[in-house]
């Protein structure tokens, strides 16, 4: 906003100056022709004048002063209200001094032709708009007037026509001299938009980052725009005239030679070449051409070109890190795929030696031993057994990681692979005094298509957890339809307990590998088995999620979509 009024003052400044020295210069020659008239008029009354000679040619000297003083007062320095009253009170004396030598004449007719002249000159001539116009013309009416009241010895003697058609003809030189103002202050206004806009446009091209280079069908330089020599080193002047190709790399020629042909064509043609410096050296270039041979004002093909050497050495940094982080990636992916490998492999060859130590502890256990030697037995198989199961969960993390896990679909029975589950943990809950139910609703299919044994493994380890987080209560395992379709049932498993609870922030990371629910290890467990849980629910299609306050329990659960079984299919349908 204020650089727009700092403009516009600029531009009202610049037209008044513009319109002081107009005035100035038209005065001086007005000053000329007036005194070239006032001879005229002396010489006619030497002739016709007998009576008031003297008297005339003292009112023509009395003219020729004014004209004196007006042209003095044109070569001194003033401001424009001082001009403009300068000058309206030099024609408003021509006014007066015309009436007074009509008067010494005797004859009042010439005297409305005089005032008319002087009246439509200084309209069209002097740009000081509606106001000086309007008193210089409001004086030579009064001068009319007198002159016929001097002459006549009233007002009477004259034709009212002429009178009214005398006032019309000074207010239409009042109005021309208004509408001759307006022309010139929008004609200055449209000039000052037009310089401004050539300045802005100059100093883009002078001082934008772009290169814009006019060529002739041929390819020889037209023009060449100032940002060149920064570019390249060249001065505009030593490009002129030679053939644009000159300053191509021998290499790139061919394809810009082919877009100046697709540009003389009528096509926009854009290229990436290699472009001539003053050193010697050579510069990426990004060019777009653009055929205005037809326009008047520019005639040629236009090129604009900007040097994208920053822009090259960045994609080639980029391209380079890139490469690298994906060898990086590769690297990590291969190494972990190795890690899984091998956890695999020393999972298989731990667990077998692990069983055959699991069995004959149980056969050991079968026949008669001490008290002290049975019990020794039963802390060693319990150990072995839990053992097996972090085993199990490296085993089934180290498959998971390297994508070797596996879903199988095949045809179970939901309720009692849920009621097994269930059934496993029943001893562990009793023993501490939990309370553990399981409730299948009505509406859950018994037969559907699924893996039962990730189903039973998910089950079992929630159960788990919360046999071993609770200390007093119940556990309920609860299993509902929430979607019913014709070939496809959604269903919801949840195990709710009254434990310890988890904490809100930590809830977001109960998921994570090596994650547990309390602060310490006291309770065992490596803190796998949730994660293992919610990655083969997602591979089942599924989805998991817990809800959970400190103090007052968990429900963890989990959402499997599940095909009908055939049979089960037939009868929904029905």
């Amino acid at each position: 906003m204020t650089l727009g009024t700092d403009s516009a003052q600029r531009d009202v400044a610049g037209g008044r100056e513009r319109d002081h020295a107009l005035l100035v210069a038209r005065a001086r020659v007005g000053l000329r022709v007036v005194f070239v008239a006032i001879v005229a008029f002396g010489l006619a009354d030497i002739r016709m004048l007998q009576d008031r000679l003297c008297a005339a040619l003292v009112l023509r000297a009395v003219q020729f002063g004014l004209i004196g003083v007006a042209s003095a007062s044109l070569r001194v320095r003033l401001g424009w209200g001082a001009r403009v009253g300068a000058v309206t009170a030099f024609i408003s004396s021509i006014y007066v001094t015309s009436a007074i030598a009509g008067w010494l004449r005797g004859t009042a007719v010439t005297q409305p032709i005089t005032g008319l002249v002087i009246a439509f000159t200084t309209a069209t001539t002097l740009p000081w708009g509606v106001w000086p116009q309007l008193v210089s013309v409001a004086v030579g009416l009064l001068s009319i007037a007198l002159t016929f009241q001097a002459v006549d010895g009233s007002l009477a003697g004259g034709s009212p026509h002429m009178a009214a058609g005398i006032g019309v003809a000074f207010l239409v030189s009042v109005y021309i001299a208004d509408q001759l103002q307006r022309y010139r202050r929008e004609r200055d206004t449209a000039e000052a938009a037009l310089r401004r806009n050539e300045d802005r446009f100059r100093s883009l091209i002078e001082r934008g980052s772009d290169v814009i280079t006019i060529i002739d069908a041929e390819g020889v330089i037209l023009y060449e725009s100032p940002s060149v020599e920064r570019v390249t080193g060249y001065r505009p002047e030593e490009c002129l005239g030679r053939r644009a190709l000159e300053f191509i790399h021998p290499d790139d020629a061919a394809g810009a030679a082919t877009a100046i042909a697709r540009a003389v064509a009528g096509d926009t043609a854009a290229i990436e070449c290699r472009g001539a410096r003053r050193d010697g050296t050579w510069c990426h270039v990004e060019a777009v051409f653009r055929n205005l041979l037809d326009h008047p004002a520019v005639g040629g093909i236009v090129v604009n070109w900007r040097d994208i050497g920053e822009r090259k050495q960045a994609e080639e940094e980029r391209a380079r890190h890139i490469g690298e982080l994906a060898r990086a990636r590769d690297e990590a992916l291969a190494s972990t795929r190795a890690k899984s490998m091998f956890l695999a492999n020393m999972s298989h060859e731990i667990r077998t030696p692990l069983n055959v130590v699991i069995g004959m502890t149980d056969m050991v256990l079968d026949g008669p031993l001490t008290p002290e030697q049975r019990d020794n037995l039963t802390r060693g198989r319990a150990a072995a057994i839990g053992l097996l199961a972090i085993i199990n969960d490296i085993l089934d993390a180290s498959k998971i990681e390297a994508g070797k896990m596996t879903i199988q679909v095949v045809d179970m029975d939901l309720r009692a692979t849920v009621e097994d589950a269930a059934g496993m943990l029943a001893a562990a809950a009793a023993a501490k005094g939990l309370t553990l139910s399981c409730a299948i609703a009505a509406d859950v299919p018994r037969s559907v298509r699924g893996d039962p044994v990730r189903v039973r493994q998910t089950i079992v380890n929630l159960l788990g957890n919360a046999v071993k987080f609770t200390d007093a209560g119940a556990i309920a395992v609860d299993v509902r339809a929430l979607r019913h379709q014709p070939s496809r049932v959604t269903v919801r498993v949840s195990v709710t307990d009254t434990g310890i609870g988890i904490a809100r922030d930590r809830q977001s990371r109960i998921f994570e590998s090596f994650a547990q629910g309390d602060d310490g290890t006291a309770r065992g467990g490596t803190g796998l088995g949730l994660a293992i849980c919610r990655q083969l629910v997602a591979l089942m299609g599924g989805r998991m999620g817990l809800e959970s306050e400190p103090g007052r329990g968990s429900t963890f659960w989990f959402e499997l979509p599940l095909e009908r079984s055939a049979g089960a299919t037939d009868s929904a349908a029905a």
